[in-house]
């Protein structure tokens, strides 16, 4: 797993923010402000969806002047649509299709992704990495408190 100092992997995925299906890239959103890379294992799975409504609810305007925040999973777009409407989530959800998760090291030995946030820099390092304490729990919502706390002092 990347740890901070590391340079993040530049991505290119497609996701959605709302209706709208567009091509996002890392670099790119962090020349305009840091980003917080919040990877989820899947849409439907309920541990998954209370970790996005958590960062969701997260007052990240509190806590520093400006942050992006992209959700990332694999799956389908039409899928990400759905959990982002259902959830009202104010991020888009960009699909892991070249395998990102395992460029950022939070990739399981089955090909699964696990629960872990990255802040990257405006210069593409990691500046934090966390990863759900509790990864093989099925419901309930992950502690994010470290990653907020690391938002707040960066």
């Amino acid at each position: 797993m990347l740890d901070a100092g590391d340079p993040a992997p530049d991505f290119d995925l497609d996701g959605t923010d709302g209706e709208t299906v567009g091509a996002y890239r890392l670099s790119a959103a962090a020349r305009r402000a840091p980003v917080l890379v919040a990877f989820y294992t899947a849409d439907f799975e309920p541990r998954c969806r209370a970790y996005l409504g958590a960062l969701r609810d997260t007052d990240w305007a509190g806590l520093t002047d400006a942050i992006a925040v992209l959700g990332v999973a694999p799956g389908t777009v039409e899928d990400h649509r759905q959990v982002a409407s259902d959830l009202d989530l104010p991020f888009p959800l960009l699909v892991d299709d070249p395998g990102v998760d395992d460029q950022f090291g939070v990739q399981r030995p089955d090909g699964s992704t696990q629960r872990a946030a990255f802040l990257v820099d405006r210069r593409c390092r990691v500046e934090f990495a966390w990863t759900d304490p509790e990864p093989d729990r099925e419901s309930g919502t992950p502690d994010i408190d470290p990653i907020r706390s690391a938002v707040a002092r960066f």
